[in-house]
């Protein structure tokens, strides 16, 4: 059983909306419906049902909602209670900041001891938003074009601003056949795909990180995929690359109620400051 989809399928039930469930798990309302529809496929069943305001759970669907919520929920909880009794400062973030941005900062320093202890995870944008509201890191650093609405218990800082370029091992105009596209660069592919005609003919594959893109590229080198500018310096000279007029923002994330937030609030600091 696809546990992604039982996630999806339990938002879903608890808002009583696909638009809301969306935004929780921040993802768009197609990829909900798409995975809900994937579930029920699976099974050949009917979970969801349309109604007159919107959309209600048929009887299966209500019985699968109950079991489901309190292994989520009783999860959640366990784990909260779990970690915060730890004294680490735990940070999931995209592959630049965690790899480049934050161990450089320690470089500078030469000295992570005003931070406590701290364990970095690399891992996708989307993983860490998700890590961030079910209590598996204190704080999330994440990439996306528009600024994430959330929750009035998370909190959003910027750190920086930055373009997107295309990167591949041959120049795109002639040589690109298909893409690669990290979750977090989704919706820079969509605004691309619609307006610059580089894009709009190629063939794409999802993959869940920037690192994954890179790795695809390095082995396809026929595809191209989307960074931030600011991997440019980090890049060996042999790839090719344009800017593409698509602008791209990293946040840092963390809950209103975190008891971490003095350490937090230093190493957004840290990191604003390293960006600038």
């Amino acid at each position: 059983m696809n546990t992604h989809q039982l996630e999806i399928f339990y938002q879903v039930a608890k808002f009583q909306s696909v638009s809301k469930a969306a935004e929780a798990l921040y993802i768009s309302q197609p990829a909900v419906s798409s995975q809900i529809k994937k579930l029920e496929s699976a099974y050949g069943v009917h979970l969801i049902e349309k109604n007159g305001q919107g959309i209600q759970l048929t009887a299966l669907g209500l019985q699968l909602y109950e079991i489901i919520r309190s292994f989520f929920e009783s999860s959640i909880v366990s784990a909260e209670s779990l970690l915060k009794n730890s004294a680490v400062l735990r940070v999931s973030g995209n592959f630049l900041m965690t790899h480049f941005v934050i161990p450089q900062i320690f470089e500078q320093e030469n000295d992570t001891t005003h931070f406590g202890q701290l364990i970095i995870k690399s891992t996708s944008s989307f993983n860490a938003l998700t890590e961030l509201k079910n209590g598996y890191c204190d704080l999330a650093l994440i990439s996306t074009s528009s600024r994430p609405i959330l929750s009035a218990d998370i909190l959003v800082k910027k750190i920086f601003d930055d373009e997107i370029i295309s990167v591949s091992k041959k120049p795109i105009e002639s040589n690109v056949t298909s893409l690669i596209v990290s979750k977090s660069k989704m919706d820079v592919y969509n605004i691309l795909e619609k307006n610059n005609p580089l894009f709009s003919n190629l063939p794409y594959t999802a993959v869940e990180s920037t690192q994954d893109a890179i790795s695809n590229i390095d082995i396809n080198k026929n595809s191209a995929t989307f960074i931030s500018a600011r991997f440019l310096k980090y890049f060996e000279k042999d790839y090719q690359y344009s800017y593409t007029g698509v602008k791209n923002s990293i946040y840092a994330l963390y809950k209103s109620n975190n008891f971490h937030t003095d350490e937090i609030l230093k190493l957004i600091d840290e990191m604003k400051t390293h960006t600038k």
